[in-house]
């Protein structure tokens, strides 16, 4: 059984590499170890085995098992894990992940109510549904807009999803962050905010990404905070944020002026099915942070961050 298991795992993932990848018959060849007629029969095989169609119907054993023991482990309603087969495709891999459950909770379905965040890996995730999601509602639950009006090119993502499904499509009125307490009472007890938040509050599902703090992430190159204030932050111990909260390594919101700014909304006022799209060794801390926190209790991530999440 296991070796038919391991000809099975090695079928799929050169099926994976091939067809979502992208990755050339000698490409694969080199990353498996075997020669190039070889993974010819491998991809010949998938496709004889229906495993393969338009995408990938079934799961590498490893990356099943691995998702089955996250569930149990951290109590998850949904976790998925995509082979990892290098640094470099890994953004390809959780996106065609996340994109495999997005299409669960949403295709088929009409009058949903879909919590959406944003970042890099849930715009590509988004920008492979060609399905309709008809009478459906699309909800941003955080703003695209720094404190000068400033929208960032990863943060479309609402509009991205709303427009693919023909959503109606809801943002929030405000900056990510307000400047001082005294804006973001006004924000809050805006109108139309009040509104958004309360369509926040009766989604069906929500997708979010997971955010590393640091100098290459994304927050603090996008401008969102500066370099001072992400090392700041790290000092006060925080390890990463979810949808603009910095969180420490329990889940816990840090105690900081900018997490009492902050006008996105906190997904733990929903009970629904909230799922994190996120993976990468820089982002592993945040992940585990947002699971012990309860901020999610839904998974999209790759094989590496599938094992470590597990020793911990």
């Amino acid at each position: 059984m296991k070796e038919i298991n391991l000809k099975s795992d090695q079928m799929v993932r050169a099926a994976w590499m091939y067809y979502v990848l992208g990755n050339n018959q000698n490409e694969i060849a080199s990353k498996l170890n075997v020669s190039r007629p070889v993974v010819q029969r491998l991809i010949a095989s998938a496709k004889d085995e229906g495993i393969v169609s338009i995408g990938i119907n079934h799961p590498i054993a490893s990356c099943l098992d691995y998702a089955e023991l996250i569930k149990e482990k951290y109590q998850l309603i949904e976790c998925s894990v995509v082979p990892d087969d290098s640094e470099e495709s890994l953004l390809d891999s959780l996106a065609f992940g996340g994109f495999q459950v997005v299409s669960k909770y949403i295709k088929g379905y009409t009058g949903q109510i879909i919590g959406i965040g944003s970042g890099k890996t849930l715009k590509k995730t988004v920008n492979h549904i060609n399905f309709r999601s008809p009478d459906s509602k699309c909800v941003a639950l955080i703003s695209a807009m720094s404190s000068s009006g400033q929208c960032n090119y990863y943060d479309d993502v609402p509009l991205i999803l709303a427009r693919n499904i023909t959503a109606n499509y809801y943002q929030l009125p405000t900056p990510r962050y307000a400047s001082t307490p005294d804006e973001f009472s006004v924000c809050n007890g805006n109108r139309v905010f009040e509104s958004v938040i309360s369509i926040a509050d009766k989604a069906d599902v929500i997708f979010t990404g997971i955010g590393s703090l640091g100098k290459t992430s994304p927050i603090v190159k996008d401008g969102f905070i500066t370099n001072e204030q992400g090392n700041e932050l790290e000092k006060l111990g925080s390890v990463g944020e979810i949808l603009g909260r910095f969180i420490d390594s329990d889940g816990n919101v840090v105690k900081c002026k900018i997490n009492s700014l902050v006008t996105s909304y906190d997904i733990r006022r929903n009970p629904c099915p909230r799922i994190a799209i996120s993976g990468g060794e820089d982002k592993r801390k945040a992940i585990l942070a947002a699971l012990k926190g309860k901020w999610i209790n839904g998974l999209v991530t790759d094989e590496h961050t599938a094992r470590w999440l597990l020793t911990k």
